[in-house]
């Protein structure tokens, strides 16, 4: 009987020790990407291919990176290039509502400096409906996007992974 009250607080246990595990490495990333896993060679290798079509002027490609395969993971600085390809047009249509909630959601950790002073500076040059739209995008990015959403996400896959352990006894989990 006792297991099976433990059972019910397993998934607040795991949501606080995933949380305080990811503590640090989140202070300590402040351009970094996944908040669970360290930059790994995947990861690098699309920074660098982003990086480098955008260097050659293939905006578009290198938005279609930095969208799918980084920015979902929590990489700041993509979220950054987003803004800023959304905010100059490269690659997509000029939007700078847009660019407001990419920049947004990448100064979320308060750093680095110029993600903050960007965010605030585009901001700072919408007017009031431009700035209720970019609010409302935000909010949609944020959900998908955001540190805590992210965290949320590999907090419940970590879940699922345990709660399919079985114990090798006949009962089952």
């Amino acid at each position: 009987m006792q297991c099976m009250r433990d059972l019910k607080y397993t998934p607040i246990i795991l949501f606080l020790a995933i949380a305080i595990g990811h503590a640090a490495p989140t202070a300590a990333q402040q351009f970094g990407g996944s908040l669970n896993v360290d930059l790994n060679s995947k990861t690098l290798a699309a920074q660098s291919k982003a990086e480098e079509l955008f260097e050659r002027g293939d905006y578009r490609r290198a938005h279609i990176i930095y969208l799918n395969d980084l920015a979902p993971f929590g990489d700041k600085y993509a979220q950054y290039m987003l803004g800023f390809m959304s905010l100059n047009g490269l690659g997509v249509e000029q939007d700078p509502v847009l660019a407001a909630a990419w920049y947004r959601l990448a100064a979320e950790r308060g750093g680095p400096r110029e993600f903050v002073k960007i965010r605030d500076e585009t901001l700072e040059g919408l007017d009031v409906v431009d700035r209720e739209r970019s609010d409302q995008v935000y909010l949609g990015l944020r959900r998908d996007y955001s540190d805590i959403a992210i965290s949320m996400r590999e907090a419940r896959e970590e879940f699922e992974n345990l709660s399919q352990v079985t114990t090798g006894s006949r009962l089952g989990r």
